[in-house]
């Protein structure tokens, strides 16, 4: 019994330990329990601080970037939200207020109400007229379109404008436009203009010198590219095959010949005719037969055919070209004058000889006149017949050679035209320091006098400058004596100052220069066509 009822306390201990313990271990518990959240804090402070430190360290931009991405979704919700109507506040309107009796009435201005709802019409403006002139907006159009060169019309300003197959002479004329004609201009190159027209959009070629277009609107325009624009096709050229081939006038062996060419010449083809072409050579035109030509293949289709001919038998007139156009009984200034007539007058071509035309006046009258005074077409010229068959020269008496040439000369104009002799002689020129040619000292002489005459012995030799002097019998010192056909011209060709004594000064050839001549020498008689004694 002792040992069932001895001390417990030693198995008491542990368990007491036990509970201490546990108690221990809640209250620690339940103390980190309320201190963890200024734990969470510092440690939340300490994060924060690393946080702010490394966002110092990150770029500007990052932060930005932040910014924007945080606002997005807000401003996204915020655009969800539908929109309150504001209710228009009403305006009462203002009773205008009475004046005074007696007193005009006053108008008192309120505002003004914009808001045509209330009254039923439509706010805004109308939308634009769809029709064919409204272009297309670019928005809408192919990049092919936006991008396409720009089109620009321009008129033809010549007359008549040649167009061609490509940007250059060398290239064919292939059509014709009349002065006045629009064109739609769509490129250029160099001086060339590429083009079209409403009723044919094939695109071809014209000079920009025959177009009506402004030139700061030709350097906008888009060049052609080179590599789209064909060669040149080759020359439209002949080759003459005989000797002796006539050049004519005309398409056909009833016009006149002008002239032969020779087996080996190189022809321009200008233009085709039944056979017949007209041609260029050495700048002259006329038609030959293509049975005496050789033309390499495939150019006689590219010259064009001519759409007019000349008539084979133009009237035989002429147009007189100045006034106070001498009329004489032969042809030359020794013949008799008969009458005069003036400028614009036309005369029927009888005949010719040398530089003569017989005419016949419209009141019937028939005299000779001078050619280079009558206005006659190449083609009318080719066909008045040459004549033979003049009147013989009046009798002129001559006198005889009173000596040698150092006599005194008479006449002031005379004897002041002595001191050029041995002077040059200088072709075109007019005055003692350049020296003279025979016309320009004449010319120089008189003008010294107070009396100006025309540059050349042609146009000196008129009645409009002084009296006619028909006779070697009736010059007077001073006179001007005229002689054609010298030094292989045609015409009056030479003028000389009679200074008395059966003589004259001259201005002859460049190895004499200005001398004195008797005029009774068998080349200056036959030669001699009359004289003037000029008006002072």
């Amino acid at each position: 019994m002792i040992e069932l009822q001895h001390d417990q306390s030693g198995d008491l201990l542990p368990l007491e330990l036990q509970r201490l313990r546990q108690r221990a271990v809640h209250h620690r518990s339940r103390h980190r329990q309320r201190s963890r959240p200024f734990a969470t804090i510092v440690a939340f402070v300490r994060t924060s601080l690393d946080l702010q430190q490394r966002l110092n360290r990150l770029p500007s931009r990052y932060l930005f970037h932040a910014v924007i991405a945080l606002f997005l979704p807000v401003a996204l919700l915020l655009g969800q939200l539908p929109l309150r109507p504001v209710k228009p506040i009403p305006v009462q309107p203002t009773a205008a207020p009475v004046a005074p009796d007696g007193d005009v009435p006053l108008i008192m201005l309120g505002p003004i109400n914009l808001d045509q709802t209330r009254t039923g019409e439509v706010v805004g403006d109308p939308p634009l007229s769809a029709d064919e002139s409204l272009p297309v907006p670019l928005t809408i159009l192919s990049r092919s379109e936006i991008n396409a060169p720009l089109i620009v019309p321009a008129t033809v300003t010549a007359d008549v404008a040649k167009v061609r197959n490509g940007p250059g002479l060398a290239y064919d004329d292939i059509a014709r436009l009349n002065g006045g004609t629009t064109i739609e201009v769509v490129g250029r190159h160099n001086e060339w203009l590429q083009f079209r027209t409403t009723d044919d959009p094939t695109l071809r070629w014209i000079a920009a010198e025959l177009v009506d277009l402004p030139e700061a609107i030709f350097y906008n325009l888009k060049p052609v590219d080179e590599s789209t624009i064909p060669p040149p096709p080759p020359p439209k050229v002949a080759i003459v095959r005989e000797d002796g081939l006539n050049l004519r006038d005309g398409p056909g062996t009833n016009y006149v010949s002008m002239k032969r060419l020779t087996a080996g010449e190189e022809l321009n083809l200008v233009e085709q005719y039944n056979g017949w072409f007209l041609i260029e050579t050495g700048g002259i035109y006329g038609w030959v037969t293509s049975e005496f030509l050789n033309i390499a293949p495939g150019v006689i289709e590219r010259v064009p055919v001519a759409s007019s001919i000349p008539d084979p038998n133009p009237p035989l007139v002429g147009s007189v070209l100045e006034n106070s156009v001498n009329l004489r009984k032969g042809p030359g200034s020794a013949y008799e004058r008969i009458g005069s007539i003036n400028a614009g007058a036309d005369v029927k071509l009888l005949a010719r000889h040398k530089d003569w035309y017989r005419v016949e006046l419209s009141n019937g009258t028939r005299a000779w006149i001078y050619s280079e005074l009558l206005g006659v077409t190449p083609m009318a010229a080719r066909r008045v017949p040459y004549t033979n068959d003049i009147p013989p020269l009046p009798n002129r008496a001559r006198l005889a050679n009173s000596g040698p040439v150092n006599i005194p000369a008479s006449g002031d104009v005379a004897s002041y035209a002595v001191q050029f002799v041995g002077y040059r002689y200088v072709w075109g020129g007019a005055s003692p320091r350049t020296g003279f040619d025979c016309s320009g000292l004449t010319w120089y002489v008189y003008r010294q006098f107070g009396v100006n005459l025309p540059r050349t012995a042609a146009s000196q030799f008129n009645s409009r400058y002084g009296a006619v002097i028909g006779n070697l019998n009736n010059l007077a010192p001073g006179d001007l004596m005229f002689f054609a056909n010298t030094g292989g011209g045609r015409g009056i060709t030479h003028v000389a100052i009679y200074i008395g004594g059966g003589q004259m000064v001259h201005a002859m050839t460049p190895a004499y220069g200005v001398q004195i001549s008797s005029i009774w020498g068998a080349y200056w008689t036959s030669r001699f066509v009359g004289a003037i004694r000029p008006y002072r």
